[in-house]
């Protein structure tokens, strides 16, 4: 009984003892908890393994472009398939709305990866077909799966390389998405429509005559940009036949040119006379002019008589023959 009782005198005595440790102990734990937190280092939102792969692939244009380039400017990769229908009609209203807008901007640009891995021919061909204007680099197949992806498909990089906006439909349906992410992040600058500078061009026509843009000094020109085949140009030309060249035949200080900028031969342009009935000149392989002017096909721009741009139609020509009427008639009526 004496042992027993010294036991429990013991262990009351030593139960404080054993609390105090225990809170000690828990003290001490906590403690390195929060100098590991101290010295951890906080996450790091723009770290290589963060930021879209680096590239680098040869362009159309037979140079070679590396994203690294590109440095503080907001980038947009349009993949596309160099015979890819779906591309091909998105091409047009991808240059529409992510190139044309953003012309005057040096903190952006877009940039065309030819996902099929077709050949210069192949590429030009769609270059031709669609208008596009931006560079076009070959054999970006590498590319699409380092940021898994496919072929018509729009990708959005920030200023810092990430990516902000990966398209998971067709381009044409996720233009609208892809334009608005754009344009949280860059504002357009202004494209001086009424711009100041002069253009001038040569191009052989369909009558095999040398055609130049100053041969028509001091007249208000009107460029009708149109692809051979193209079934909206096609429904549109007579339309400004009747709008645009008849309206003015009695005025000496004014001329419409069409351009194809489909680059066809001399028998597929002559099919497009044909079909379509139209008396103004045609000039052949012009897609070059229409880089130059920052446009695409089924499109009209007027030049008063100083060769600056007056108008420059951002839709179907047909959409905007009676705007490109009313410039028509106010610049000669000056």
């Amino acid at each position: 009984m004496k042992n027993t009782n010294s036991f429990y005198a013991l262990k009351t005595h030593l139960k404080p003892f054993v609390y105090l440790f225990f809170v000690l102990l828990t003290f001490a734990c906590s403690k390195d908890d929060v100098d590991d937190k101290k010295t951890m280092t906080p996450p790091n939102n723009t770290t290589s393994e963060d930021k879209a792969p680096l590239f680098s692939l040869a362009s159309l244009d037979n140079g070679t472009i590396n994203l690294a380039d590109y440095e503080n400017k907001v980038v947009v990769l349009y993949f596309f398939g160099s015979n890819c229908p779906f591309c091909i009609a998105a091409g047009p209203d991808i240059e529409k709305t992510l190139k044309t807008p953003f012309a005057a901007n040096d903190d952006y640009a877009i940039i065309g990866l030819d996902q099929w891995d077709g050949n210069n021919a192949a590429v030009n061909a769609f270059k031709s077909q669609t208008g596009i204007t931006f560079p076009l680099l070959l054999n970006a197949s590498s590319v699409a799966t380092t940021y898994q992806t496919t072929y018509d498909r729009l990708i959005v990089l920030n200023k810092e390389r990430e990516v902000v906006f990966k398209g998971t439909q067709l381009a044409g349906n996720d233009l609208a998405a892809a334009e608005a992410k754009v344009l949280e992040l860059v504002t357009p600058k202004s494209d001086n429509n009424q711009g100041s500078s002069k253009y001038s061009f040569t191009l052989k026509s369909l009558d095999g005559n040398d055609v130049s843009l100053s041969d028509y000094d001091n007249k208000v020109v009107s460029l009708f940009f149109f692809g051979n085949g193209c079934p909206t140009c096609k429904s549109a030309a007579s339309t400004i036949q009747r709008e645009l060249v008849n309206s003015f035949s009695s005025n000496d200080d004014y001329v419409l040119l069409g351009l194809d900028v489909w680059n066809g031969n001399s028998a597929s342009v002559q099919a497009f006379k044909t079909s379509t009935g139209v008396s103004y000149p045609l000039l052949l392989k012009a897609s070059s002019v229409a880089s130059d002017f920052e446009t695409s096909y089924d499109r009209i721009v007027v030049l008063d008589k100083n060769k600056e741009i007056a108008f420059k139609g951002s839709r179907n020509a047909n959409g905007d023959i009676a705007t490109a009427k009313a410039k028509i008639s106010t610049l000669l009526s000056n």
